[in-house]
């Protein structure tokens, strides 16, 4: 890029303002030492919380949460995509722990505005392709990941949107066999998958459907090459993901809630319930888009577009009740999905974009990008505020000294000591729990019987129909209780027990006699005891860091091999 031109500085001067406004927000986020948590949040905050400790320990993140979701030794994290959050975690692990999941909701909004506009800056001119990328995250699922409900997985998903929809659509169509396509496909998949599974599934599903219908209009076979070599690739990068998911499954897990019952909604829904920030519905800024795209839509820009219209189309109808999910609910894998439009909705803001870059002339569609970019800011600042103040005065701020319980659906003022309070009963889920816990009936999965929750919310052991209060501490693999006045006979720890995996348990520091009894773990006490204290400590696999070690050196190497061209390009210059 040339810096003396006008065109580069208007460009670096869009990417100036962007990066303003998102210090500024951050810095005001910062000062309220709190941030305002609802559903999702609470989840994803409390797993950054598990690998923060992690990393400050200098230790690899537990299978199981000792330092979250109630302490239960729960295997959230071994079966939950975390790798892609590693780095982002561990550059902000000089922050407080609120600043830091504050800093990480930065980071990954700015990524996906760097991202974005790299990969339209490729296909487009450079000053459409900063203020694209502006609409983009500005609006729909980025900017609800950043101010409203926090949702990692998909928010680092997101960062490689446009990369992804461009190398799986070029992927589809390919006609030669292409080595660096392959590479380019495998590490974006591996992202995904390391990121959030479902998102990779319904991805594979859009782009195995158009793969199926250009393989019969064009007979080729040339695309199932490239993407099953892609594919087998991603499955050997992804490995320790994979493993940990084996491993764990072995036991018998719960279903997710819902599973075989996949919720969807009408067309229509999509566009009623539309708004600025719109996640699991099409965005106000991507209808604009629309309504300009087809009110100016060029014949001799058809042929592009219609593509493009397909991607859109199957994405809209994957969202709603159109597609016979009652069918597609006794699919293996897909029957996870629990909400359609939660899965292919967030996609819906990258082809609008896409649209109004092809089908008008670079002036005309900068006009129309630089209307939606003034348009941006201040919709983006009224969801910022409304998220941080309507309503939001009442609310209960969480502390490691908070007494009451948190109810599940109540939103909260978060703390840095109350990231990982056991008063929030939003994280006692049964996610990921062995299959033989106990649900509430008619909960369709949502929530655990409410003796267990009793227990478990209070940290009680049960002996002999007696409940023993158990005091807690933890480290990154390990977890102690200690109760008072313990009787002889077996005690049920409120601590979840996977047969798959290994555990070392002591009794007062000696080697207890112990077992998994109804997905507990059940100690043995020979004796009457007026102080008990229960060490847990769930041991990883010996070769699971080495696994890791291979798949990020290979994942390296690949990536070595794709940019070397390109960066010998910038040198020669």
């Amino acid at each position: 890029m040339n810096f003396k031109n006008k065109p580069a500085l208007r460009t670096i001067s869009v990417a100036l303002l962007f990066f303003l406004a998102l210090f500024v927000w951050t810095l005001w986020q910062f000062h309220f030492n709190y941030m305002i948590a609802s559903n999702d949040t609470f989840f994803h905050s409390e797993r950054i919380a598990e690998i923060r400790l992690a990393f400050l320990n200098h230790s690899l993140p537990s299978w199981v949460n000792f330092n979250s979701f109630f302490y239960t030794g729960q295997a959230i994290n071994g079966m939950y995509p975390d790798f892609t959050l590693w780095p982002l975690v561990l550059v902000t692990n000089f922050l407080t722990p609120i600043h830091q999941i504050i800093a990480i909701k930065s980071l990954i909004f700015g990524l996906t505005f760097i991202v974005s506009f790299l990969s339209l800056n490729k296909r487009f001119d450079s000053q459409n392709a900063i203020l694209a990328a502006s609409v983009f995250t500005l609006s729909g699922s980025a900017l609800r990941d950043l101010v409203t409900e926090m949702q990692t997985g998909s928010a680092i998903v997101m960062i490689f949107a446009f990369p992804i929809i461009f190398t799986l659509k070029e992927a589809v169509e390919s006609k030669q066999i292409n080595p660096r396509l392959i590479i380019k496909t495998a590490l974006l998949m591996t992202i995904v998958i390391n990121s959030h599974l479902l998102s990779a599934v319904a991805i594979t599903l859009i782009a195995g459907i158009f793969l199926v219908i250009e393989s019969i209009i064009k007979k080729t076979y040339i695309p199932w090459i490239n993407l099953t070599v892609a594919a087998l690739l991603t499955v050997i990068l992804c490995l320790p993901i994979i493993y940990r998911l084996v491993t764990i499954s072995k036991t018998g897990l719960l279903s997710p809630f819902g599973k075989g019952h996949i919720l969807s909604d009408p067309i229509w829904t999509l566009f009623i319930k539309s708004r600025w920030n719109s996640k699991s519905a099409i965005s106000l800024a991507s209808i604009l888009l629309l309504v300009a795209t087809f009110i100016g839509i060029k014949k001799d820009k058809l042929k592009q577009l219609l593509p493009w219209l397909y991607i859109e189309l199957a994405l809209i109808l994957f969202s709603t009740n159109i597609i016979p999910w009652g069918f597609l609910g006794h699919v293996p894998i897909i029957n996870n999905f629990q909400v359609a439009n939660w899965r292919f909705a967030p996609f819906l803001g990258m082809v609008p974009i896409i649209f109004v870059l092809i089908n008008f002339s670079q002036k005309t569609a900068r006009i129309i990008m630089l209307a939606m970019t003034v348009i941006a800011y201040p919709f983006a600042l009224k969801v910022a505020l409304t998220s941080q103040y309507h309503k939001k005065a009442n609310l209960p701020i969480v502390t490691e000294n908070t007494q009451k319980f948190v109810p599940q659906n109540t939103d909260a003022k978060l703390t840095s000591t109350g990231i990982t309070s056991d008063k929030l009963i939003r994280t006692l889920i049964p996610d990921y729990s062995p299959d033989t816990t106990k649900l509430q009936k008619d909960s369709g999965g949502l929530n655990l019987d409410p003796q267990l929750v009793y227990l478990l919310a209070d940290h009680l052991g049960t002996i002999k129909g007696r409940d023993v209060l158990l005091q807690h501490t933890s480290t990154v693999n390990s977890l102690t209780l200690t109760g008072e006045n313990v009787p002889k006979g077996k005690i049920t720890l409120p601590v979840f027990g996977y047969s798959s995996l290994n555990y070392r348990i002591t009794l007062n520091n000696k080697p207890a006699d112990w077992s998994i009894n109804n997905s507990f773990i059940t100690v043995n006490s020979p004796k009457n005891l007026k102080t008990a204290t229960y060490s847990i400590t769930q041991i990883q696999p010996r070769f699971y860091p080495s696994i890791i070690w291979m798949s990020f050196v290979l994942f390296i190497a690949l990536l070595g091999i794709l940019i070397t061209p390109t960066v010998k390009k910038i040198w020669a210059k």
